[in-house]
């Protein structure tokens, strides 16, 4: 079974539609862990607060990356994102795939590509901390560096806690 790792976010209903996504993704995956859930500002664009979390799945090794993509783009669609949405705007669910396995590369799928493991890791407070939630050891495939020395890059970034 593959190890990965799927950042999850809204700002549409927010709760509801991650709620719902997490049940609709553990009709297809065993989920193995979820992060406490993140407020985050909306990135590129005025629009409500975002709600993230990252979970960690299961999948088969006969699932590859690209068909992953394929079918987390279709959970999309079945919660209202447009197939040519833009990058920077409101969503209902929002599902990237942030690592899988030790794979690191560029992934083509008939929608675009797609990078492993995806870079916003590094960058945003609202992929990183939830990610160190659930798996504070994980060692960055790609530069071969714990995760957790990317926390430098995300200092000052707002976040919240989203109580229960």
């Amino acid at each position: 079974m593959a190890r990965v790792f799927l950042g999850l976010g809204s700002n549409l209903d927010a709760e509801r539609n991650l709620t719902a996504g997490i049940q609709r993704l553990a009709q297809d995956y065993t989920i193995r862990q979820q992060s406490p859930w993140y407020r985050s500002p909306a990135l590129g664009f005025d629009g409500p607060e975002f709600i993230n979390l990252v979970v960690e799945v299961q999948v088969s090794d006969a699932l590859s990356p690209q068909d992953l993509s394929q079918q987390l783009k279709q959970i999309e669609r079945d919660f209202g994102r447009s197939a040519d949405a833009v990058k920077y705007s409101s969503r209902y669910l929002d599902i990237d795939i942030l690592l899988f396995d030790e794979q690191v590369g560029e992934f083509i799928t008939a929608g675009g590509s797609f990078s492993l493991p995806r870079d916003d890791i590094w960058k945003y407070a609202f992929v990183l901390t939830p990610l160190l939630d659930i798996a504070p050891d994980l060692i960055c495939p790609k530069y071969q560096q714990p995760l957790r020395d990317f926390t430098t890059n995300i200092q000052g970034q707002l976040l919240g806690l989203v109580e229960e």
